[in-house]
């Protein structure tokens, strides 16, 4: 038998000892959820326990709640105003975002990875994913990339860079805050100027003109690739192409890019311009589709109203949109379509927001739009901001974390209770 093993049922009690009084098992001292890891103190069950220790704490578990199926598990963290989620599924492990500052970063190495690092390891991420290149969702993995701790398979974004404005204006021949900007002939507008490997980014960066925290950004990359660190930098757009397929767990895993969609001109891959700056680099964020076993999330970014006529006219009339759970696109913004939202039509909606009240995010209409278009009786909307509490005690702030966990049949979602006893510290719901 393997050295470890997972916890096969949501909120399942951990004992201090196996004794029976009664005909229950000893105390309670914490429950966990499904999914967690648990290492084997002894290789064998004694009485229907197993003896493991999990959360820094050893105790027993009953036997028929484990499994030596960890299934998918997403972290959807809580950043302030960002993004940032860790996905860990078979053996896969990636990021999408990674927020404004070093929190995900933190997350990482004083909490999730904290007992690999301590024991010397080196920790490898398959994947990050930058969905645009706006502070709140990328500038987190400039400090994570230059930490020598980690490894990193590839990084994958959308080919939008950040441009710098002088007194004088951008420097030629860019003519905005993502590069150069041209109309066609049928007067459609197109954002010309765009990036696939690291090798474009450094030419980019070599040039100047870009925005110093994307400079740094870049150079971070190149760091890491030069020491062996990083495999590859890659652009993402939908071309009907599996980004990642295999059976894991006896379970199809899939992993689709949705977006964002480009259009061919003159032999390059262009993103079609939408209003403004902002709205072009957030509406062409990447749009992420996981599936696994029967279950399926989405994560989009900062998609806008604009944007999602653009996605849903490109790929009607085929709907791939529909999934059990989706990240709220934009932090709960007002920017958004129904008919889009409708199409989503999610059990469960995670809203990422923080506490920039100039964005005033989650606005009400997207929170109420979201159980609107949910297609479950019981709508749930689940808040990074709202899952946050604070220690009066040592007056600091406890970042919140939204959990999801899913056995490729089953989904729960989970949050900490602000106040709670040792031994009941979830607040969870089964979302499928």
């Amino acid at each position: 038998m393997a050295a470890h093993l997972y916890v096969r049922t949501n909120e399942a009690p951990f004992y201090a000892d196996p004794k029976v009084a009664g005909g229950h098992p000893s105390t309670i001292v914490n429950r966990l959820l499904m999914g967690s890891y648990l290492t084997l103190v002894e290789p064998a069950a004694v009485g229907g326990f197993y003896r493991v220790r999990s959360m820094g704490k050893t105790g027993w578990m009953r036997e028929e709640d484990t499994t030596a199926n960890m299934g998918l598990k997403i972290f959807f963290l809580d950043v302030g105003q960002g993004d940032g989620a860790l996905v860990e599924v078979g053996k896969h492990r990636f990021l999408v975002d990674a927020g404004p500052d070093a929190h995900m970063k933190a997350y990482l190495v004083k909490w999730q990875y904290k007992h690999l690092l301590n024991a010397g390891a080196t920790v490898h991420l398959d994947a990050l994913f930058v969905s645009h290149f706006d502070e709140d969702h990328y500038n987190g993995f400039t400090e994570l990339l230059a930490d020598v701790r980690f490894t990193f398979g590839a990084v994958y974004h959308n080919g939008i860079g950040k441009c710098a404005k002088t007194k004088t204006g951008y420097r030629p021949p860019f003519n905005t805050g993502l590069g150069e900007k041209y109309t066609a002939a049928d007067g459609t507008e197109y954002l010309k100027t765009n990036f696939d490997s690291l090798d474009d980014l450094v030419r980019l960066r070599d040039a100047g003109g870009l925005q110093a925290m994307f400079v740094r950004f870049i150079t971070a990359l190149e760091t890491a690739h030069r020491d062996g660190r990083l495999q590859a930098v890659r652009r993402l757009r939908h071309d009907g192409a599996v980004l990642l397929e295999e059976t894991v767990e006896a379970k199809p895993l899939r992993l689709t890019v949705l977006g964002p969609v480009c259009e061919a001109n003159e032999g390059r891959w262009e993103h079609r311009w939408l209003q403004d700056d902002s709205h072009t680099v957030n509406g062409h964020s990447l749009v992420l589709k996981l599936e696994f076993g029967t279950c399926s999330v989405l994560l989009g970014g900062d998609l806008n109203t604009q944007a999602e006529e653009h996605l849903m006219a490109a790929f009607a009339p085929d709907n791939p949109f529909r999934v059990d759970v989706a990240k709220s696109c934009h932090h709960g913004s007002s920017e958004f379509s129904e008919a889009f939202m409708d199409r989503i039509s999610p059990l469960a909606t995670v809203i990422s927001s923080g506490d920039n009240e100039s964005y005033s995010h989650p606005r009400a209409d997207a929170v109420g739009c979201a159980g609107k278009y949910s297609r479950s009786a019981r709508p749930l909307v689940f808040s990074t901001e709202l899952a946050r509490s604070t220690n009066l005690a040592q007056n600091s702030v406890l970042y919140g974390l939204i959990n999801l966990r899913c056995d490729g049949e089953r989904i729960f979602m989970a949050q900490m209770k602000e106040a709670r006893t040792t031994a009941d510290l979830w607040d969870s719901y089964q979302v499928k």
